[in-house]
């Protein structure tokens, strides 16, 4: 008996010894980790630097987070439904997809949590990764791990941030800004080919100056609500509503957003534009596109307002 113990009991040793390998194999040396901020993530060249090193940044689990743990979209702001994009792209903006272990899986949390993983960037800043959902972003964590933030680790700012995070003013910005960069660059937006109910296939198109207005000035069109009178002084008050002076900076750019849609919308409005009939590869027809005259200035200011606005949004940390 006393045998049969034993060997059981060396049996024992050495899957206990098996499964502390395995643990440990997975776990980063935290002398070797750099701290991330969601900041620092919208720079690719300083990403570049540490593709293949260990890191570790702070977040939360947005709720569309893949329900099967594969992986998870990582944001500054807690309970958020979808990720965040650049308007009319389907690129990510500040939010991380971070992946586990192979074969392993996330559990979700609505906690904040501490992600450390391995930095992968792709080689190029115009190379993309993309998800199963069609999401594109040029880095990523893998082989990462989570823990939950105690609040010892948590900024002091962080109260103030969960109450404009709770509030929905940063998703209804989002929108704000899908209006703003259609009125800038509607010319780029299209209708795909499709086939309608009675089986009749029709070619796309990109819009027309008359389809851009339909978009913009009919009672309930796709892009109206920008265009409704108050409706950047509404955004504003709710801003404000949240706290009277610590929103400032998000003030003054939903302040300059509203100034260049009402400068573009001006340009539509005006007519300045031209077109050219030729051969669409895209949709395999002939047709006219539009060239907006200040295409270059209009999207130069729009991308420029929506990285400023991007940049105030992950400079909070927690």
């Amino acid at each position: 008996m006393n045998r049969i113990k034993g060997i059981l009991l060396a049996l024992l040793l050495i899957a206990v010894s098996v499964l502390s390998l395995g643990c440990s194999s997975n776990e980063i040396d935290p002398s070797t980790l750099t701290k991330l901020s969601f900041k620092s993530t919208s720079t690719y060249e300083y990403l570049k630097t540490l593709d293949g090193q260990n890191v570790t940044i702070n977040g939360y689990m947005a709720t569309s987070s893949p329900v099967d743990g594969s992986f998870m979209f990582l944001m500054n702001m807690p309970y958020q439904s979808c990720p965040f994009c650049v308007p009319n792209t389907s690129q990510l903006s500040n939010t991380i997809e971070v992946y586990p272990h192979s074969g392993e899986r996330f559990s979700y949390t609505t906690q904040a949590i501490k992600v450390t993983g391995k930095l992968q960037v792709a080689p190029t800043k115009d190379d993309f990764f993309t998800d199963m959902y069609g999401y594109e972003f040029n880095f990523k964590i893998v082989d990462a791990t989570y823990t939950i933030l105690q609040s010892s680790e948590m900024s002091e700012e962080l109260a103030m941030w969960q109450s404009i995070s709770n509030s929905d003013v940063i998703n209804e910005i989002y929108s704000m800004y899908d209006y703003v960069n259609f009125v800038c660059k509607w010319n780029t937006y299209y209708v795909n080919n499709y086939v309608d109910q009675s089986g009749v296939e029709h070619k796309g198109f990109f819009l027309y100056p008359q389809d851009a207005l339909s978009y913009i000035e009919k009672d309930g069109a796709q892009w109206n609500y920008g265009y409704v009178e108050g409706y950047f002084d509404k955004l504003i008050a709710k801003i404000r509503k949240v706290d009277e002076n610590a929103f400032e900076t998000l003030v003054q750019n939903v302040e300059k957003a509203k100034a260049l849609s009402d400068k573009a919308l001006n340009e539509l409005k005006s007519e300045n534009y031209t077109s050219n009939y030729q051969y669409v590869e895209k949709f395999d027809t002939f047709d006219y596109i539009y060239t907006i005259n200040k295409a270059e200035e209009l999207n130069a200011e729009m991308d420029k307002l929506f990285l400023e606005f991007s940049n105030w949004l992950s400079s909070w940390e927690m």
